[in-house]
């Protein structure tokens, strides 16, 4: 091959084909014949090529995406190096192996099947997924296509690698799953509309609570779903959403079952798929319509509450200004509560507020501290004015209230109390010093009768003993006679000592160690001509287990007489009285005195131990009495810390009840008297 130049400058390809003719004597080639084709084509042809497979290698290599080459039967030929890189193996590995070897496992069935595919149309686009060296997953997007590669049919494949789209894609899917998710899960109902009101989506929750399964709803209008009394407000609605693009509205939901509730429309213009669509959330405020109403009747019923109040009510802002007033405070002012609220408490109220800037009422409030004050006006009434300040959430002075209230009457009364009970107070002292007068006047009466009447007492025992002498049948009975009424009438003397004694505070005891079975032998010593003259036997069922006890003695001996006697004076001719006395828990002592005589009625049961009180005044006359010895008894019994009370049926009998603590100790006393208990 050779180069010449031609004309015009043009260099030509030629190539030389020749064979010598003649040759010289030196044998040198004298004379040759041949051809010189033009070749200039084939030269450009070929240079063509080797600049093709050149721009071939060089996108080959440096293509973003991954290149494969196979042969027919699916064998690597040749790879990239954004392969190699992306998927981390050499191209040594790669070269003369399959790509099945790297595909994941759950996508090979769907490989092969683009495989067939490829071989039917020379060509095929699908994703799969290869497993890269690291063990990490890498989808891809994959173009197969058949071509000629070094003068056979071989297969081009290139992978776009897309991770970015598949997390992509992932996150909307999360993001669509948690909107749907938002939702159908919602309290409130959404609906989504276009702008000619047709529905085109809706949530379970509005669904649910209209009563209509989705596809029912669907087919529905809003007028459909809302009572006669709010559809006609759905097209001034829509001007307005159209206006400012968004509105907060209140409306009645009607639902399935013709039964309605309260709602609250949020509905807004948003853009969605590059249209306009309108986006309504509606919450149901049925608990806010009751919890409202509840307001508005406990405001009707503060209202009718403060209005039928005597005193004036005035509640002000913090600069003293009024927001509200009873009706007593307007007819004060004799003026409608219209036109009372706005203005400053102390330009229309002299009464409640001074109209000066030292107004006590006004400083306490505005300084958060209740004050109460006393004015008087011109005409001669007095008034109470009280200022109780209200404090907000955080301590702020919000306002107030001012309470007045006329109490000229009231200090009138309040007046005329206290002279009462000064009168009163007077005439107490004066009663106490009567009461010690006489007090110390039956001390001494006791004191001067009791000195005649131990004579009177023992010569009437002298003569009862035949000492001076025998007696006959009649100086017998006179000097019986004598002893019981002298005996009648120092029992009564010692009773009006003991009650001057217990009321002047004079009253002793001595406790000292004792035994109660030999309390119970002297009084019935001291009684024992009674129980003779009525023929009474008295059978005892002392406790041998009573231990002794710390007790004033002769304080024990008059309980047990003046029991005894009230048993001896109310039992029939030939009766009997029981005595029985028993130690409970070891620490305490309980004496019972039983009689079968009148009994008394469960109406005086409960005070029997009244001072001076006797049943009826035929009781009295028919068995005498004074009222003082049971009354006596409860102060005996209370003084050691103990219990009495009294069982009885009318008819039957009657039984005292005795409790006394062994140690002194206070134990739980029985106040009452049980009917029921024998």
């Amino acid at each position: 091959m050779t180069r010449i130049l031609a004309k015009h400058t043009i260099w030509k390809c030629l190539s030389v084909n020749g064979a010598t003719v003649l040759k010289n004597v030196q044998s040198c080639p004298f004379e040759s014949s041949g051809t010189q084709p033009n070749i200039d084509a084939i030269k450009r042809t070929e240079k063509e090529i080797v600049h093709s497979d050149h721009k071939f290698r060089t996108l080959f290599h440096n293509a973003n995406d991954l290149i494969f080459i196979q042969d027919m039967d699916m064998i690597i030929l040749e790879v990239n190096e954004a392969a190699s890189k992306a998927l981390g193996y050499s191209r040594e590995r790669m070269v003369g192996t399959k790509l099945l070897t790297i595909t994941s496992e759950e996508l090979l069935s769907k490989e092969r099947e683009m495989q067939n595919e490829l071989f039917i149309n020379g060509c095929s686009i699908y994703e799969t997924s290869y497993i890269c060296n690291d063990g990490a997953i890498l989808p891809v997007e994959i173009s197969n296509r058949i071509i000629y590669y070094e003068n056979h049919q071989a297969i081009l494949s290139i992978a776009k690698d897309i991770s970015r789209r598949k997390r992509a894609e992932s996150a909307l899917t999360r993001s669509e799953n948690k909107f749907r998710y938002i939702f159908d899960n919602v309290n409130d109902e959404i609906f989504m509309h276009d702008m000619d009101l047709n529905l085109l989506e809706v949530n379970q929750v509005a669904c649910k609570r209209l009563g209509y399964t989705k596809e029912e709803l669907l087919k529905l209008r809003p007028e459909d779903i809302e009572t006669s009394d709010h559809s006609p407000l759905i097209k001034s609605r829509m001007t307005a959403i159209n206006l400012f693009r968004h509105g907060i509205f209140e409306s009645e939901h009607l639902r399935r079952d013709g039964t309605t509730y309260p709602v609250e429309l949020s509905s807004s213009i948003v853009e969605l798929d590059g249209k306009r669509r309108i986006l309504t959330i509606v919450r149901d405020i049925t608990e806010r319509k009751e919890a409202e109403a509840a307001v508005r009747k406990h405001e009707i019923e503060k209202e009718i509450i403060l209005d039928g109040m005597e005193e004036q009510v005035v509640y002000h802002d913090h600069e003293m200004r009024i927001l509200w007033a009873n009706k007593a405070a307007c007819s004060f002012l004799n003026n409608e509560r219209s036109m009372i609220i706005g203005k400053l408490c102390n330009e229309i109220w002299p009464v409640g507020v001074d109209n000066t800037d030292n107004c006590t009422i006004m400083l306490a409030n505005i300084q958060g501290t209740s004050m109460e004050v006393e004015r008087t006006t011109p005409d001669g009434r007095i008034w109470s004015v009280k200022g109780y300040p209200l404090k907000g959430p955080c301590g702020n002075i919000n306002g107030g209230i001012v309470i007045t209230l006329d109490i000229t009457e009231r200090k009138k009364f309040q007046e005329q109390m206290q002279k009462f009970n000064r009168e009163l107070l007077w005439m107490n002292e004066e009663l106490k010093s009567v009461d010690r007068i006489k007090n110390e006047f039956l001390a001494n009466l006791g004191h001067e009768l009791k000195t005649p009447l131990s004579s009177v007492i023992g010569y009437s025992e002298l003569l009862d003993s035949l000492s001076l002498g025998e007696l006959n049948d009649v100086q017998k009975k006179a000097s019986e006679s004598i002893y019981r009424n002298a005996e009648r009438l120092r029992s009564l003397i010692d009773s009006l000592l003991y009650l001057s004694y217990v009321n002047s505070g004079k009253i002793e005891y001595n406790f000292e160690i004792m035994h109660i079975s030999s309390a119970i032998d002297e009084a019935l010593a001291k009684i024992s001509r009674k129980l003779d003259d009525k023929g009474i036997t008295v059978d005892k069922n002392i406790s041998h287990e009573i231990p002794f006890m710390r007790a004033e003695p002769e304080k024990i001996q008059e309980l047990l007489r003046n029991i005894l006697d009230n048993a001896i004076k109310f039992s029939h001719e030939g009766g009997k009285i029981c005595i029985a006395a028993y130690s409970e828990e070891k620490d305490i002592v309980k004496i019972e005195i039983s009689d079968h005589g009148i009994g008394i009625c469960d109406d005086h049961l409960n005070s029997l131990f009244t001072l001076f009180h006797q049943i009826d005044s035929s009781t009295s006359r028919r068995y005498g009495g004074t009222g003082i010895g049971l009354y006596i008894c409860k102060n005996i019994i209370t003084a050691h810390n103990g219990s009495i009370w009294i069982s009885s049926k009318e008819g039957e009998g009657t039984t005292v009840h005795i409790s006394l603590p062994l140690k002194r100790e206070s134990i739980e006393r029985k106040e009452y008297i049980n009917p029921t208990d024998n």
